[in-house]
């Protein structure tokens, strides 16, 4: 049997559209809106991951500016204490990013990433965290994030 470009983009488009219905990738629930920068989306929820279990040293990697992650410019003891302030407050036991806006004035560095965020007694919070591209190597860091509207889901 011969395929032609008509029965074979048929049958790639198919095995995508199985893939997808089957969950193909999404990971516990979390689906990434259509235009999500997924490096950006996978920084944020190593972050959160870090976040929940306490891993001050991962947080502080992936925290930072466009200089680069807060690691190379706090002390060990400035890192600990404001990352474990920063865990507790992210606590939660669950979380999607819901969608992603354009920073303005930051279109090529940062991106802003919308999360619903089930805390850990159960309220839910909107929270747009900024993840910022690092200018040395490219590769994301969480910037900032609405640290007000998770203290008020509290």
């Amino acid at each position: 049997m011969r395929l032609s470009a008509v029965r074979l983009t048929g049958l790639v488009l198919g095995l995508a559209t199985l893939s997808a219905c089957a969950g193909g990738g999404a990971r516990s629930g979390q689906e990434l809106p259509p235009n999500a920068t997924i490096a950006a989306s996978m920084t944020l929820e190593r972050f959160l991951a870090a976040a929940n279990q306490k891993d001050l040293d991962t947080m502080a990697s992936l925290f930072g500016t466009r200089d680069g992650s807060v690691r190379s410019v706090w002390s060990r003891e400035e890192v600990d204490r404001r990352m474990l302030l920063l865990a507790n407050v992210l606590t939660h036991t669950d979380y999607a990013i819901t969608g992603e806006q354009i920073v303005a004035g930051r279109r090529d560095e940062a991106t802003q990433l919308n999360v619903r965020v089930v805390t850990a007694n159960g309220n839910t919070a909107e929270v747009p965290f900024v993840v910022v591209r690092n200018r040395r190597d490219s590769s994301w860091l969480v910037e900032s994030f609405a640290l007000d509207a998770l203290t008020r889901a509290r």
